[in-house]
């Protein structure tokens, strides 16, 4: 079978695609869809447990140590901050008053390097988030960016990164880890005649991408085989593949997710993106870097594997729902005051003026 025929198949399995040279060329039939295709569904499940649980905003209740349950309008940082220090990233927040002298004695003071990430710390879905390689460049990206908080943060080298989604069980405590996925960031191949435009332009993924990519050298032609990384993130706005690594979840990676929790409380249900040097390392807390903590806003990412389908998304959707509600209504119990429609009202309006 010739390249081009096997980078069209469309019934691979995960392994399969891994064994691609590229598997960023590789998408399934949903994945560029419009974004009411789950959204839409996501509304109508949440109004349905709404009803059910007579508490509108009842995803409060599933992480009631994040605001709003980290379904929007969260501080990243706080959310990180419940986690142990020793599997964070170095991080500082900057307010949108400071000028760039002191946000510069801020990144110096907690050892940051370039070149490092930099986000909105209320923003969601990679919107916003930039590697920033000079101070010039984070002088043009504050100039360019609404006056918000923004949080600066460590890049980390580590070679793979993963959507590690979790449920706590806040009656026994018990954790688990349903679903794992692979996050690769967007490359092309080189084939030692092409240039780096010319292959973005003939990739079926990076040449949907084209306008975020700010190449040094867009006429340089790669050697033969030689991957060029287009994007340093994970993040599927910045052309990120997800495959489906859940057959991966083993004892000790969920052992490890447990360890690192031992601290945590209040947070019950969402997927961490993390980074590690290789798969193995998900087995030992030690090795394990947090990027960033989504709450009730958490998506089963790995519904967007390519061997997967949209009725397949659905199912997922629904069943990650039920867990969530279910957790929600054990919370609610005895606590339906404490979290407040008003105030979480309030905070949806705050949200939506963004």
């Amino acid at each position: 079978m010739v390249m081009e025929e096997i980078l069209e198949e469309s019934k691979l399995s995960t392994t399969d695609w891994e064994k691609l040279p590229d598997p960023t060329r590789m998408s399934n039939s949903f994945e560029f869809g419009p974004s009411w295709w789950f959204h839409l569904p996501m509304f109508l499940l949440g109004i349905s447990w709404a009803i059910r649980l007579r508490k509108a905003n009842f995803f409060a209740a599933a992480n009631p140590a994040l605001e709003n349950g980290g379904l929007y309008n969260y501080s990243k940082l706080t959310a990180q901050n419940h986690f142990p220090q020793a599997n964070l990233p170095l991080t500082c927040l900057i307010h949108p008053e400071e000028d760039i002298v002191l946000i510069c004695q801020k990144i110096n003071d907690q050892n940051i390097q370039f070149p490092f990430i930099i986000k909105p710390d209320m923003g969601e879905r990679g919107k916003g988030v930039k590697l920033i390689r000079s101070q010039m460049e984070l002088e043009i990206y504050l100039h360019d960016q609404p006056k918000e908080e923004h949080l600066i943060q460590e890049f980390i080298e580590t070679s793979q990164e993963y959507g590690v989604f979790f449920f706590k069980n806040p009656v026994t405590g018990e954790f688990s880890i349903p679903s794992l996925t692979r996050k690769i960031s967007l490359q092309v191949i080189g084939d030692g005649i092409s240039s780096i435009s010319y292959l973005i332009q003939k990739h079926p993924r990076a040449s949907r991408y084209q306008n975020l990519f700010q190449l040094a050298n867009p006429d340089s032609i790669p050697y033969p085989n030689e991957i060029v990384k287009l994007s340093p993130m994970g993040n599927h706005c910045k052309g990120a593949v997800f495959l489906d690594y859940s057959k991966y979840i083993s004892f000790e990676m969920t052992a490890a997710f447990e360890q690192i929790f031992e601290s945590v409380k209040g947070i019950n249900y969402g997927r961490l993106d993390v980074k590690v040097d290789e798969l193995k390392d998900l087995s030992d807390p030690e090795r394990i870097v947090i990027l960033e903590v989504n709450g009730a806003n958490a998506e089963p990412i790995h519904m967007y594997s390519p061997e997967k389908n949209y009725q397949e998304g659905l199912r997922t959707i629904s069943s990650y729902f039920q867990t969530m509600g279910m957790m929600a209504k054990h919370n609610l119990v005895g606590q339906r005051s404490e979290f407040k429609e008003r105030d979480t009202l309030r905070s949806l309006r705050t949200y939506l003026k963004k």
